[in-house]
């Protein structure tokens, strides 16, 4: 009966470990890039940006899905992004879509924008003057 009942404690045990652990990520994206002073442009459907971005900016991104323990990394280039805030997107049933994370870079040179999530590239094709 005792090894029954270890048994039960030891597989709940590695569940909800692996349940935590688990992520449902449909796509990550680079949605925008601004400057200090809120100038900036969308860059879904660019393969370069149009203005420099030297020195201090900031990077918009939407995830699809779910991830729980880990937040994306942002680069451009070597500049890694710090997380600043997100905003959730819903549907027409109020259930969450996605989310919208803001990231600030400090000493931007130029570079790809690079989105990570549990070390996976989703997305890689910005270049930033």
């Amino acid at each position: 009966m005792k090894k029954l009942i270890f048994f039960k404690v030891v597989l709940l045990f590695l569940s909800l470990n692996l349940y935590s652990a688990s992520t449902n990520i449909k796509s990550a994206h680079a949605i925008g890039i601004f400057d200090e002073h809120g100038n900036g442009e969308n860059v879904q459907h660019t393969r370069r940006t149009k203005a420099d971005y030297n020195g201090t900016c900031y990077t918009k991104i939407v995830v699809f899905g779910q991830y729980f323990h880990t937040k994306p990394e942002v680069y451009i280039g070597n500049s890694k992004g710090y997380f600043q805030k997100s905003e959730s997107i819903f549907n027409k049933r109020k259930i969450k879509i996605a989310e919208v994370l803001t990231y600030k870079h400090y000493t931007v040179t130029k570079g790809y924008i690079k989105v990570k999530i549990d070390n996976k590239t989703y997305d890689f094709k910005v270049y930033v003057k």
